[in-house]
């Protein structure tokens, strides 16, 4: 029982803020829970609002960085500008692809 226990938990670890964790059964989290910058996480479409707010806090940053020479700091934003940018990419294609109207069932009429 320890080990199905241990098995939910590891699912219940993959859920983030802003999706959900792609890492294999039984793995740490390998980037320190910056998972924007991750390959691993996958998007959840109804977060998209979330990355603008991301982006916005980002491209913030990114003009203090540069108001005050930090190039280090600026080239580690730019990094995950890049990625933010590629997850939402990957987000609205994953919604375009989500939805699938099956229509409304009916009932067959009698004798048809």
């Amino acid at each position: 029982m320890t080990e199905w226990s241990d098995f939910q938990e590891h699912f219940d670890k993959r859920k983030v803020e802003l999706g959900s964790c792609g890492r294999p059964y039984g793995t740490p989290c390998a980037h320190e829970l910056a998972c924007i910058r991750c390959p691993m996480l996958s998007i959840n479409p109804r977060m998209l609002p979330r990355l603008d707010e991301l982006e916005a806090d980002l491209l913030a940053r990114r003009q203090r960085a540069i108001d005050e020479g930090w190039r280090g700091e600026v080239e580690g934003l730019d990094l995950t500008l890049r990625f933010l940018r590629s997850k939402r990419a990957q987000a609205h294609r994953a919604a375009a692809t989500w939805t699938v109207d099956l229509g409304m069932p009916t009932r067959p009429r009698p004798g048809r």
